[in-house]
């Protein structure tokens, strides 16, 4: 299912989600906010070492996003960083 600008030009902001898994690793979800309060899975990070985090985009973000050049660039950050400039553009080109 793809989304038409309309959809996509609803988003207005993202948060972030911290918790555990059974295994005690910690999870990371990133969830694009719309308008309209709901949400879409965007990005998930999971911690492969102590302190060590891989961040996968989801096939959501893909089908939405896919043309955007950081998500051109690569579907997988090693850095929170990346992450947030990632989602905080995405954000931005929307409001514009």
């Amino acid at each position: 299912m793809t989304m038409s600008v309309e959809d996509s030009q609803s988003f207005v902001a993202w948060e972030e989600q911290t918790m555990c898994s059974e295994r005690g690793r910690r999870l990371v979800h990133y969830y694009m906010r719309k308008a309209s309060g709901d949400s879409v899975l965007s990005v998930v990070g999971t911690e492969r070492s102590i302190r060590h985090m891989v961040y996968v985009g989801t096939d959501e973000l893909l089908r939405m996003f896919g043309t955007h050049r950081l998500i051109k660039a690569s579907r997988k950050w090693r850095a929170r960083w990346e992450v947030v400039d990632l989602l905080n553009s995405l954000v931005s080109v929307l409001e514009a």
